[in-house]
């Protein structure tokens, strides 16, 4: 049987309908059809509902997917085990409440794949319902307090400076180098796309940002990392930190970390309380971070 080219990776957390209707839009793409992409599902979800399980088991069966369980949940950890298990030279990633209507939607992140110099991609990102949110130049460009809408709803191809988890593409071998996503953004996993746009362009890598890859995102407010079983807010904390403390310095350190403190501690206790526990998930993330051992995202290279 033939090498797939490209691997379609979902990774998955107690989705239902919404996970088969991705799936379903997957299976369509022009290259699965013939064969040149496989889809990996890894799903972490702790139970399923019956139909869910058929159809999922179906497909593994039928070999038109592959179906990987794992546990423990943690978003990061499943992205890699779905890149050591791929078999494409080119890693498309999805969330598992997206639609796509694109039938072009892989070459479209070949092509961009294909650009001399290009380590990564991220596809253009709709959601139903709204208006795309768009820039005119410096696509991906957070500012230097996080807060910059980096535009990835816009209609024009170009440079971009960062990533966005639902929709982007690697060549594997620069994933594979930079050491895989960083397993320590757990659960919700905030700035886990930031983090890995950061250390491939240390690494030499430019970015892309291709229109033509383009698919709707859902959002959807169950599953994923939305689910209410996760204290995101304090998540977003100290994943905001570790973003900040591995990959930023000087004054663009300083004004991030003063706009975590001022947005997510001191306006969020304002609107929604809990501002002594937000302190210190602020102070505690602060001296996690610090302890942590050097640098090393995943305890090793995934080959």
């Amino acid at each position: 049987m033939q090498k797939p080219d490209v691997t379609l990776i979902v990774a998955t957390y107690n989705r239902e309908r919404l996970l088969l209707d991705t799936v379903q839009d997957l299976l369509r793409l022009t290259g699965v059809r013939e064969g040149a992409a496989e889809i990996l599902v890894v799903d972490q979800s702790t139970s399923h509902q019956d139909a869910t399980s058929q159809q999922l088991l179906h497909w593994d069966q039928s070999g038109v997917i592959r179906w990987m369980r794992t546990a423990p949940p943690g978003l990061t950890r499943a992205r890699n085990i779905g890149l050591a298990a791929s078999q494409g030279d080119w890693v498309i990633f999805v969330d598992d409440d997206v639609r796509i209507e694109n039938a072009g939607f892989i070459g479209a992140h070949v092509a961009a794949l294909q650009k001399v110099g290009v380590g990564a991609a991220v596809g253009r990102i709709l959601v139903p319902g709204q208006p795309p949110l768009t820039v005119s130049r410096d696509i991906g460009n957070l500012g230097y307090f996080g807060w910059r809408e980096p535009g990835f709803g816009s209609d024009w191809n170009g440079p971009t400076a960062t990533l966005r988890g639902c929709n982007m593409s690697f060549k594997k071998a620069a994933l594979n180098e930079v050491g895989g996503f960083d397993e320590r953004y757990t659960r919700s996993a905030f700035r886990e796309d930031t983090d890995i746009s950061y250390r491939l362009r240390r690494h030499g890598y430019a970015l892309w940002f291709s229109a033509d890859a383009w698919l709707y995102h859902l959002g959807a407010p169950e599953g994923g990392t939305r689910d209410q079983s996760i204290a995101v807010d304090f998540d977003l904390i100290l994943n905001d930190i570790r973003f900040a403390m591995r990959n930023l310095a000087g004054f663009s350190k300083l004004a991030w970390l003063a706009r975590i403190y001022g947005s997510r501690v001191i306006k969020a206790g304002l609107l929604r309380g809990q501002g002594t526990q937000r302190h210190h998930a602020f102070v505690r993330g602060m001296l996690d971070i610090a302890r942590e051992l050097p640098w090393n995202p995943t305890r090793g290279r995934i080959s």
